[in-house]
């Protein structure tokens, strides 16, 4: 799956970090609670989808974390905002070297 398009994380309430998609959001626990066979790759494009908490940044649920926790077996998350013409140059690279 390639998701492209804005994050949000919430980290007070991890489960409600979500994808602002065009009709509503995505949030982590609707991605969690479904079941999605042969998960094998995500490309989160989307901005802080694999950021932590400041203060305890190796405990907290983000995004990319939670569609591990989905047996999503490889995802790549970003850690920062990121410029839509700087994303498009990013996964360009990516796909290119990856396939």
């Amino acid at each position: 799956v390639h998701l492209a398009c804005h994050g949000k994380q919430d980290p007070a309430q991890p489960y409600d970090s979500h994808f602002v998609m065009r009709d509503e959001h995505l949030t982590l626990l609707v991605i969690m609670d479904k079941h999605i066979p042969h998960a094998e790759f995500a490309f989160l494009s989307a901005c802080h989808t694999a950021v932590g908490d400041e203060e305890t940044p190796d405990e907290v649920i983000h995004l990319a974390a939670g569609l591990q926790f989905s047996e999503f077996k490889s995802v790549v998350g970003m850690l920062w905002e990121v410029d839509d013409a700087v994303a498009k140059y990013v996964v360009e690279a990516f796909y290119t070297y990856m396939f």
